[in-house]
């Protein structure tokens, strides 16, 4: 492409890359506090938010959980069955199930999760990546949150009847009967079974309150299976379970655009989504507020995410949504939490967003579209993105190391490109010949602020062109193919798990996040610089156009500094390539271009009667 092209590439190039920062920009902290209304999403209606008063305990805590002036019906179904014995665990243990995906710790106080160790991945600093954040251990004055706990932050109680609320709550901190083994392993020569069943009971004849939880791990599977059953006052109930808060630990800070915690729901047509930290809440006086919100329902999934791991639940009951500042004596913090009620069995994916991964689950357990849960952008260079992203998983399969792979995978683009980029060469390197004809057209008309003979000298260039088989627009071809290619890889390298952690030579272990040592971001400017160089030039290439050859390279260094490393790599060996083959371009058609004038020649010297 000659120069006028490529400074039209390059400024394209930009607005993409600053463009992103626009569309995609990095969340917020959750712990910022904040003041927004709740947002409406297709399908939902307004709730009231639930407030309570702020008691201090004496851990400094605030407990949110006071009982509530306000009521509202609660959905009850007749029970076939009644209480007639107590059932209630004589003390708080924690049940250890290994599987060969991860580690769960469950405890029979509340029958939640309190961690959930994924065997095949690493957080941040290296250690074993638990996916239930720190932030479950604190406590709400002399509560605590685990997931799979009944959530208190539902306004569902009952006029003139005994709060719900309260029962949760209760149920929370009361230790269930289990009588199955507290270290179970689903791995190795040792192997007992394909999954386990996790039996949770609770039962008060005083209260006529009774529960079970079911939890039915697989031996190779990240879904958990659910089912929960309660009966009070002879009624069969619903209750709301709880996941939160926040997913992952020791985030990298260099990670932040690609941590922010939110929700993600498939209604069979779009994926709907919302962050936490778009979320905000009021502060009242002398109140720490909790605030819920509807979020809708009959969704195929819906997933509490960042942009590599999820818990995503496969419901079509009523999903909700809550976020808790709790405030203590030395600290301020958000605490998010997704509502989900399901009557049936509840099937939960608790693990990472990979391709492969997410559409094994999505044929086994009928999770429709669960890939959809990776926002590669917008659905054109989305479809893109998961293209090159398969084309680079091929190529991995070969090559054992992502780095090389991408370079692998970037000499194949340009292969692939080698016609066409081929084309346009020949095309702009005659375009170069022509610029001393051009020059003496141009000369000939010298009064351009004259409409009719700017028409003229337009049409004697076009003339020339058509003579010389020049198309001027030729170099245009490559750009718009590159463009795509561009734009879908910025999002793929920081979107895609498989890029995570990813290493290429000694000083790079991470394709998804920058260059710690700037290095690939400053040779991809530099052999920018060098490609617009040698790139063959147009007609016109003084003025501004010569400067834009190094204000653009150096420009769009600054915009990657701080990007994936992969993108870096990606546009550094491509660049780098494209010298090789612009040289070895530029040499065959100048070469051409004189074997054609010494021809031109000597048959004009033949033609003239001269000897040859």
């Amino acid at each position: 492409m000659d120069k006028k092209s490529l400074i039209l590439f390059f400024a394209l190039s930009a607005v993409v890359l600053v463009g992103y920062y626009f569309l995609f920009p990095p969340p917020k902290h959750v712990e910022q506090t904040q003041q927004v209304p709740l947002k409406e999403q297709p399908r939902t209606q307004e709730v009231q938010p639930s407030a309570a008063k702020a008691e201090e305990s004496t851990s400094g805590s605030t407990d949110i959980f006071a009982p509530k002036q306000e009521t509202e019906p609660v959905k009850m179904t007749t029970a076939i069955e009644t209480i007639t014995e107590n059932i209630v665990g004589d003390a708080t243990r924690d049940i250890r199930v290994e599987t060969e995906l991860f580690t769960a710790l469950f405890t029979n106080k509340g029958a939640g999760l309190k961690s959930f160790i994924l065997k095949k991945y690493k957080d941040d600093k290296g250690k074993p990546l638990d996916l239930i954040n720190e932030k479950a251990k604190d406590k709400f004055g002399n509560n605590q949150l685990y997931p799979f706990y009944f959530s208190p932050f539902e306004v569902d109680q009952k006029k003139g009847a005994e709060s719900l609320r309260e029962v949760y709550l209760e149920l929370n901190n009361s230790n269930f009967a289990y009588n199955g083994k507290t270290d179970i392993k689903l791995t190795g020569a040792d192997l007992s079974g394909q999954e386990v069943v996790l039996e949770f009971k609770y039962a008060d004849t005083e209260k006529k309150l009774s529960v079970t939880k079911r939890f039915t791990i697989e031996r190779s599977s990240y879904v958990i299976n659910i089912e929960t059953h309660m009966v009070k006052n002879g009624a069969t109930i619903t209750p709301p379970l709880l996941f939160g808060p926040d997913l992952e630990n020791n985030v990298n800070k260099n990670r932040v655009m690609q941590s922010g915690l939110g929700l993600a729901a498939y209604t069979g047509d779009n994926v709907n989504t919302l962050e936490f930290s778009g979320v905000k809440t009021e502060e009242k006086i002398n109140t720490s507020l909790q605030k819920v919100a509807y979020w809708g329902n009959n969704y195929y999934w819906v997933a509490y995410e960042t942009t590599y791991f999820a818990a995503i639940f496969k419901t079509h009951e009523s999903v909700q949504y809550a976020v808790v500042k709790l405030e203590g004596k030395d600290s301020k913090k958000l605490y998010s939490y997704l509502i989900v009620t399901e009557p049936k069995t509840l099937a939960v994916f608790m693990g990472p967003k990979d391709e492969k991964i997410l559409g094994d689950v999505e044929q086994k357990y009928q999770f429709d579209s669960i890939n959809r849960s990776i926002n590669y952008g917008w659905s054109f260079f989305g479809s893109i993105a998961r293209i090159l992203h398969k084309g680079v998983m091929l190529v991995f399969g070969f090559i054992p190391n992502m780095g090389w792979a991408v370079v692998i995978f970037t000499i194949l683009i340009k292969i692939i490109l080698f016609p066409l980029t081929y084309a346009s060469s020949v095309s702009m390197a005659k375009m170069q010949t022509l610029q001393p004809k051009m020059n003496a057209i141009k000369k000939k008309y010298k009064n351009l602020k004259d409409p009719e003979q700017r028409k003229q000298m337009n049409i004697e260039i076009m003339g020339l062109y058509k003579q010389e088989k020049v198309n001027p627009a030729g170099g245009c071809i490559p750009m718009l193919l590159q463009l795509p290619i561009l734009f879908a890889f910025f999002r793929l390298f920081p979107i895609s798990i498989n890029f995570r952690h990813e290493p290429w030579l000694l000083w790079l272990k991470d394709l998804s996040i920058k260059d710690p040592s700037y290095l690939l971001p400053i040779l991809m400017g530099v052999t920018m610089m060098i490609v617009s160089k040698m790139s063959p030039t147009g007609a016109d290439s003084g003025g501004m156009q010569k400067y834009m050859v190094y204000i653009m390279p150096v420009f769009l260094t600054f915009v990657c500094l701080n990007y994936s490393a992969g993108l870096n790599l990606y546009w550094f060996v491509s660049n780098f390539l494209q010298i090789g083959q612009q040289y070895i371009i530029n040499k065959k058609i100048f070469q051409e271009k004189k074997d054609e004038e010494k021809e031109k020649k000597a048959f004009r010297r033949k033609k003239g009667g001269k000897a040859i």
